[in-house]
């Protein structure tokens, strides 16, 4: 049974004195050349921000734990001892292993931002074995959507938000439809999605569509997305915009896209829209990642050329593309053989059969 555990990420305001005081040394431009500072200036904003969210989340661990008043020296509480303690709770939590071994990956990533000189080696390496060894075993299971699987069901939410009366239910699956439908049809990835603004990330085209953009800032590799919504999902966010958003409290007062009932939306209520709906759609819930992986597949098992385009519109790198693409390629190419073999022996049956059938009939002559 899946131990159910109050988990958050301490940010970094509340942590203790001197890992701030680390942090901010390793964020600091390393001017002087003394390599005292600036281990974490060279480093991607979303790759620090994810060293930053394990290590909170540790942090909390330690908290839960009645460690966090032991804290001394920047990292200090990273010991053998309590680092084995986190692994298995989040064994008992039932994280996937590929979750836990980058966990512990990020720990010992940031304990090297925050205290160059200790010893990391316990974190990747418990019991002097590889973390592959240490914590065995691939990803969970996980079932993938067609697009046009979950697309009826996008449609049915914005038809029951349209008809229902005015007050939060009809505001909550408007909005649930339109941010339901920019990630089932351009899969942004869920930071991108929170911080959509409505003068910075949206332009409504001459022929009432709308177009996306995201600046570098806002997404995994700096690069800039820009790209169209379709008609369909465009429909549903013009409904949220002019029928729902300003009715959510606050919306006067930012300019943010995705709203809730306490303000702007937040990562969790996002996750927690996707997971909700999914829910209730395929009797599973599923996050918003999930979408990204949805609308690779879909593009894939329509042709190995839509493959690329489905990984230039999430942003991926060129080496992701071209990897997308050869495995786009290898599951057409095993279509095709899959339907090759079903004819020949859909050939080979009918000869048989009449072989067979032959066969009876000289036998009940000679009979």
């Amino acid at each position: 049974m899946t131990a159910q555990v109050d988990v958050r990420s301490i940010p970094p305001g509340h942590w203790p004195r001197e890992e701030r005081l680390a942090l901010e040394r390793a964020r600091a431009p390393d001017d002087d050349g003394s390599g005292e500072c600036g281990a974490a200036a060279a480093l991607r904003p979303a790759t620090l921000a994810s060293y930053i969210q394990t290590y909170g989340q540790f942090l909390d661990f330690a908290t839960r734990t009645g460690g966090l008043g032991e804290a001394g020296a920047p990292g200090s509480l990273v010991t053998p001892a309590r680092v084995a303690a986190w692994r298995r709770e989040t064994r008992a939590r039932g994280l996937a292993p590929t979750a836990r071994r980058q966990m512990l990956r990020n720990l010992s990533a940031m304990l090297r931002l925050l205290a160059p000189d200790r010893d990391r080696s316990f974190i990747t390496r418990p019991g002097n074995r590889p973390l592959r060894r240490a914590i065995p075993g691939g990803p969970k299971p996980f079932t993938v959507h067609d697009v046009d699987e979950a697309m009826p069901h996008l449609r049915r939410l914005h038809r029951q938000g349209l008809a229902a009366a005015d007050g939060p239910e009809r505001w909550r699956a408007l909005r649930d439809a339109a941010l339901l439908a920019v990630l089932l049809t351009r899969a942004p990835r869920l930071r991108s999605l929170v911080a959509m603004t409505l003068d910075r990330h949206l332009e409504l085209r001459s022929d009432g569509t709308w177009h996306l953009r995201f600046p570098g800032e806002h997404t995994k590799t700096g690069r800039r997305l820009d790209y169209p919504l379709d008609a369909a999902a465009s429909a549903m966010l013009t409904d949220y915009l002019e029928q729902a958003r300003s009715r959510f409290p606050g919306a006067g007062r930012t300019g943010q896209l995705w709203m809730g009932m306490r303000g702007p939306m937040t990562r969790e209520g996002v996750q927690g829209i996707a997971e909700r709906r999914t829910l209730a759609w395929f009797d599973k819930a599923h996050g918003p990642h999930a979408f990204r992986k949805w609308l690779r597949a879909s593009a894939a098992r329509r042709a190995p050329e839509l493959a690329m385009d489905a990984a230039d519109i999430m942003g991926h790198s060129a080496e992701v593309s071209v990897q997308h693409y050869a495995e786009a390629s290898g599951l057409h190419a095993g279509l095709r053989q899959g339907d090759r073999l079903a004819e020949r022996r859909a050939r080979q049956a009918g000869r048989a059969e009449r072989a067979f059938a032959a066969e009876i009939e000289r036998w009940e002559e000679g009979g």
